[in-house]
């Protein structure tokens, strides 16, 4: 039941691009996904008040960033190889992207915070992971890391 959100944070950007692509637009479609995203922006706050352990926090934060790796692959090679016709799209795009990837962040950051405030991370450490999970690809490094160094550290 925790995890029903994770899920549909898995298949909402798909499912968005796919609708929107084939079918268009639509009221529905524009106020569920962002709905979404919320949801996921708050969740896993909710789910660290909830003894979720800081180390599944980061598990789901670089599971969901590995996941939607080809939809961000999809994105740049649509912009690189429509050229010209990709142009309109790119702020859209680039908006799909950056809400994507702030939705999946929160995973990370709630769970850095949360190995942070039981010592296996450093205030610096914490500090530089955070600032990392909202800047492209370096999100993914970083997610990695941090699951790896709280695996290590058995969090």
């Amino acid at each position: 039941m925790k995890k029903i959100p994770m899920f549909l944070l898995m298949i909402a950007p798909y499912a968005f691009v796919k609708i929107f692509f084939d079918w268009g637009p639509s009221a529905a479609l524009l106020l569920t996904y962002p709905s979404v995203l919320l949801l996921n922006m708050v969740y896993p706050y909710i789910l660290s008040k909830l003894n979720f352990s800081g180390r599944k926090l980061l598990f789901w934060d670089m599971f969901l960033k590995l996941w939607n790796i080809p939809l961000y692959l999809w994105a740049f090679l649509f912009v690189l190889f429509g050229m010209v016709l990709a142009i309109p799209a790119i702020p859209f795009l680039f908006l799909l992207d950056y809400t994507l990837l702030l939705a999946t962040s929160q995973y990370g950051i709630s769970g850095i915070l949360k190995l942070h405030r039981g010592g296996q991370f450093t205030k610096k450490a914490a500090a530089l992971n955070i600032l990392l999970h909202f800047l492209f690809c370096f999100d993914v490094f970083s997610a990695i890391y941090c699951y790896v160094k709280a695996r290590k550290q058995g969090a």
